[in-house]
C-alpha cells in the first residue's frame, strides 16, 4: 500500500519553493550587475553621449535591469510570505522584457551568419553581457520563476511586444523630429527617407513576427517548466 506523508510533502514543496526563489534572486542580481556595468561601459567607451540610448539593446538592458531590481524585492517578499505576488500586470511586463531580450539575442546571432557583410560585436565585454548573457539569464528567470497565468488569448500574447512597440514609437518620433538623423539612425529599416517602402514594411514585419513568436514560445515554456521544481516532491511517497 502506498501512503503519503503530508507533512513531508508540504515541507518538500516549501524547501523547493525557497530554493527556486533564492536561485532566481541570484540570477537577477547577476542581471542587474551586468546591466549596470554594460550601460556604464558603453556610455564611457563609445563616447556618443545621449545618442548611446538610441539603440534598442541599450534601452532594453536598462528596462530589464530596472525591472529585475524591483523583482528581487518581490522575490524576497514571496519567500517571506510564502506566496506568489505575480499578477497579470507584472507577468506581462516581465514577458515584455523577456521578449525584448530574446529579440536582441536572435538579431545578434543572425548577424553572425556569413552572408552578412557586417557582424555585431559580441566579444567586447559590454556587448557580450547585453547581447548574450543578459538575454539568456532573463529568459531563464522568466521561464522558471514567474507564476503562469494559464492559456493566454491571441490578444494577450501581444502584450509581450509592449516594450518593442514603445521603443519603436519613441525612436520614430525622434527620427521624424530630426533629433536623430543620417548615420545616427540605429536600424536601416528606420531610415524612411532612403529605404524603399517594402523594405521598411518587411523590417517591421520581421521584428514583430519574432517578438510575437517569442512571446508565444516563452509563455509555453513558462507553463511547462514552472512546476518542474515540484514534480519530484509530488512523487515523494513512502512505500510501506
Amino acid at each position: 500500500m502506498i501512503k503519503m506523508n503530508i507533512d513531508q510533502v508540504i515541507a518538500g514543496f516549501d524547501r523547493r519553493y525557497r530554493t527556486k526563489k533564492i536561485l532566481n534572486i541570484a540570477i537577477s542580481a547577476l542581471i542587474v550587475f551586468c546591466g549596470i556595468f554594460s550601460v556604464y561601459f558603453i556610455f564611457k567607451f563609445d563616447k556618443e553621449g545621449l545618442l548611446t540610448f538610441r539603440w534598442m539593446t541599450v534601452d532594453g538592458t536598462i528596462f530589464t535591469t530596472i525591472l529585475t531590481s524591483a523583482f528581487i524585492i518581490i522575490n524576497i517578499i514571496e519567500i517571506t510570505r510564502k506566496t506568489e505576488l505575480t499578477r497579470s500586470l507584472v507577468y506581462f511586463i516581465r514577458l515584455s522584457s523577456s521578449v525584448a531580450e530574446s529579440l536582441i539575442l536572435i538579431v545578434v546571432l543572425l548577424s553572425q551568419l556569413p552572408f552578412f557583410s557586417q557582424h555585431m560585436h559580441i566579444l567586447r565585454i559590454d556587448m557580450f553581457f547585453m547581447h548574450l548573457l543578459i538575454p539568456l539569464l532573463t529568459i531563464l528567470s522568466f521561464v522558471l520563476n514567474d507564476s503562469p497565468l494559464g492559456l493566454l488569448k491571441f490578444r494577450q500574447l501581444w502584450n509581450g511586444t509592449a516594450f518593442v512597440t514603445v521603443y519603436a514609437a519613441i525612436i520614430i518620433a525622434l527620427i521624424q523630429g530630426n533629433v536623430i538623423a543620417g548615420d545616427k539612425i540605429p536600424y536601416f529599416f528606420l531610415d524612411f527617407d532612403n529605404m524603399p517602402l517594402p523594405m521598411i514594411i518587411l523590417g517591421f514585419i520581421f521584428i514583430y513576427a519574432i517578438s510575437f513568436g517569442m512571446a508565444k514560445l516563452l509563455v509555453f515554456l513558462n507553463r511547462r517548466y514552472y512546476w518542474m521544481w515540484f514534480r519530484l516532491t509530488s512523487k515523494n511517497r513512502d512505500d510501506k
